[in-house]
């Protein structure tokens, strides 16, 4: 062998040395990430539980036991809200019902005081007040029962008094002593009529 062939294998030698070692790192480092791997898959293998066929017939049951308790207390709850929001409605119904009774007997004064009353200007006054009250109840939701010459009807008025008179037909409201009122179709108070025989 020459001195030139001896250069030239010393020479590719470190070069075949060099790319040994850099697959050998590579292997290494290939080698270390794999080891991971497989210890996690076999810390991964100890963690996982197998059940038999039965048991996991058991927990799907308790599953659907579970679902279904969670339905019906879904149902429940809706229910209970829907319960409560309607008893909250007749509780401010009942509490305006209420007060409504204490106010609309104070309407039948008005009637009562333009009577008595002979001066012109402060009848008009009078009907200004009685109409503006009148208007703010409608807005809420207060009607007055219309009764004149109306066929008697005991669901919507007390009959005070009955008497014979031949412009009305018989069982015709011939006059109205107070006025009655109803909250959407509840009456909140009755009219108090005179009744023709």
């Amino acid at each position: 062998m020459s001195n030139e062939q001896k250069e030239s294998k010393d020479n590719i030698q470190p070069d075949e040395k060099i790319n040994v070692d850099k697959k050998s790192n590579v292997n290494e480092k290939d080698l270390k990430s794999q080891t991971k791997k497989e210890e996690q898959t076999s810390q991964n293998d100890k963690n996982e539980v197998v059940l038999s066929q039965e048991e996991f017939d058991g927990i799907k049951v308790q599953m659907a036991k579970i679902l279904n308790d969670y339905k019906e207390l879904e149902k429940d709850f809706e229910h209970y809200r829907k319960r409560t929001r309607e008893e909250e409605v007749l509780l401010k119904r009942d509490g305006m019902v209420k007060a409504l009774e204490t106010i609309l007997p104070s309407l039948d004064s008005f009637k009562k005081a333009k009577k008595l009353i002979s001066d012109e200007k402060v009848l008009e006054g009078i009907n200004m007040i009685e109409k503006s009250i009148i208007s703010s109840l409608e807005k809420i939701g207060v009607k007055k029962i219309e009764c004149i010459n109306k066929k008697f009807d005991p669901e919507k008025h007390n009959a005070v008094l009955m008497v014979e008179d031949k412009n009305f037909k018989s069982g015709h409201i011939i006059e109205e002593l107070e006025a009655g009122y109803t909250l959407e179709d509840t009456i909140i108070k009755y009219s108090q009529v005179i009744v023709a025989k």
